[in-house]
């Protein structure tokens, strides 16, 4: 039984890694996402103020801005599923971390019912042993 506790535990620790892993890929996607959120909004804001110093130059405007508030939802969107999904991960390999250290604490348990197990054997024949030494010196 015992070594079925440690491969769950081998198992688990292997499973979370594969999380941590996934975890690592979504906060990736969301810095990345988040960077091209500044730079449309950078962009944007260049072309807003080109466009104020250059009335005659730039066509219509609010079609442009139409445009960027397209592209910033969507980028919001998305930065709302990923975070979504990062907080699903790490509430997942915090469970996995629970029955991860439940398998090690019952494995600990197992092992000191074990060692008492023993010694009280080792117990039991020392005092047989003592018992039958202390029959034969008072009988002589």
């Amino acid at each position: 039984m015992t070594k079925s506790l440690k491969t769950l535990t081998r198992i688990k620790k292997f499973d979370i890694d594969e999380q941590r892993k996934l975890l690592v890929e979504q906060q990736e996607a969301e810095e990345r996402t988040l960077r091209e959120l500044a730079l449309l909004n950078r962009k944007y804001e260049e072309e807003k103020k080109f466009a104020q110093e250059n009335p005659l130059l730039c066509g219509d405007f609010g079609l442009y801005t139409k445009q960027y508030l397209k592209l910033r939802a969507a980028l919001e969107t998305k930065l709302n599923s990923i975070r979504r999904r990062i907080e699903e991960i790490r509430d997942l390999i915090a469970d996995m971390f629970k029955e991860q250290k439940t398998y090690e604490i019952i494995d600990d348990h197992r092992s000191k019912q074990e060692q008492r197990e023993l010694a009280e054997k080792e117990q039991k024949l020392l005092d047989e042993i003592g018992t039958n030494s202390y029959i034969k010196h008072h009988k002589e």
